[in-house]
């Protein structure tokens, strides 16, 4: 079972305040889970992680844990990935899925002049947590948009210095 939308949401909606207490007195969390930070296991926990750098938390429980990892996994994974890592991983993924942005991405070195559009709604807080949130089976399609698209959403949103505009589509989008 997975707790990371859960999780990613508490990040988004307290801050701070979720990630500067225990994690286990959040209703099931398991108390002695494995845990693994940027995908490295950690002996000391969250300890020493800023919490406003923390992009993801996800959370598994299931037997097939104690099968990958033995005895310590038997009571659940915990998985932390900080904000440069999580940008990492997704901005590997989405090259994956679209040539268009690989070819962005590798224009600009950075995604920092990018405005994702997640369904029609630009991101405009919490980037890296919400695209860190998103898994490759759940994306039908990310597009970078043409110059008259762009000009086109761009007089319907509040206008920003961003200057590639990339649309995700979720395959629940009908």
């Amino acid at each position: 079972m997975h707790l990371r939308f859960v999780i990613t949401v508490c990040l988004l909606v307290w801050g701070t305040a979720v990630t500067s207490q225990d994690l286990s007195s959040i209703p099931g969390v398991p108390q002695n889970a494995l845990m693994f930070v940027d995908s490295v296991e950690s002996k000391t926990g969250m300890e020493g992680l800023d919490p406003s750098k923390i992009a993801l938390i996800d959370i598994v429980k299931g037997s097939k844990l104690k099968e990958k990892y033995g005895p310590r996994g038997e009571d659940g994974v915990i998985f932390i990935e900080t904000v440069d890592f999580a940008r990492k991983r997704y901005t590997r993924m989405f090259s994956e899925i679209s040539p268009d942005y690989a070819r962005a991405l590798q224009q600009y070195k950075t995604d920092t002049a990018f405005q994702y559009v997640l369904d029609g709604a630009p991101i405009t807080t919490s980037i890296p947590q919400m695209l860190a949130a998103l898994e490759k089976k759940s994306i039908d399609s990310i597009s970078v948009l043409s110059e008259d698209k762009l000009r086109e959403i761009k007089a319907k949103n509040e206008p920003n210095d961003k200057l590639v505009w990339v649309a995700i589509k979720s395959k629940t989008t009908k």
